[in-house]
């Protein structure tokens, strides 16, 4: 697999964290959430970088609220792959949440499946997906459930005062946020900071 990169340039006079979130319209529409996945501090004058696979993870929390600014830690990260490994069960025992019987499901290839069985409770734990280890969208949990996934990442960097993990209220971020969209073949990004704290035109290489 190919690794990206994002090079942020803080040409502006802020002082904080720069994150990279991943949105996805059609996921938003069954109740995703993004989460702050790759995040680093910036002061004025100097520059970062963000560098990650496109690999996949399945994830799960005892968090079970999910809104904005509550930070979601993941208690289990099983890695998966949209051709091989890419359905998962989550089952609950009297010692909690776990995953458990992955598969190669061949009827759903390009897809992740996160099948929630009968001992899940409803909204009482959550469950989602991560790049490079990382959560990026989650879900509240609901019993008997298959939560089908197709991927198709958008990158977004964003400036702000939030910490890895944190659930996005993604429309309030808007003026402080850029999309990242790699053309064919292009694999590093760099973004500056203006003076005036917004966003340049982004140089792909």
């Amino acid at each position: 697999m190919d690794q990206r990169t994002i090079t942020i340039i803080n040409g502006g006079t802020f002082r904080g964290n720069i994150s990279i979130f991943q949105k996805q319209p059609d996921l938003e529409a069954i109740g995703a959430m993004s989460l702050a996945w790759l995040t680093k501090g910036t002061n004025p004058g100097t520059k970062l970088e963000f560098n990650w696979i496109e690999d996949y993870w399945f994830i799960w929390s005892e968090k079970n609220v999910l809104e904005p600014e509550v930070v979601f830690s993941a208690s289990q990260t099983i890695p998966a792959n949209l051709r091989t490994n890419n359905k998962i069960t989550l089952e609950k025992n009297k010692y909690g949440y776990f995953f458990t019987n992955q598969v190669t499901d061949t009827m759903h290839t390009g897809q992740l499946i996160i099948e929630e069985d009968n001992s899940i409770p409803g909204n009482e734990a959550s469950i989602g997906i991560g790049m490079s280890g990382i959560g990026t969208l989650v879900w509240s949990s609901e019993p008997n459930v298959d939560l089908n996934i197709q991927p198709k990442p958008q990158y977004w960097v964003c400036y702000g005062t939030f910490n890895q993990g944190e659930i996005l209220n993604t429309q309030q971020l808007v003026d402080r946020a850029i999309q990242i969209e790699f053309p064919t073949n292009k694999y590093n990004a760099i973004v500056t900071l203006s003076s005036n704290n917004t966003w340049e035109n982004i140089i792909y290489n």
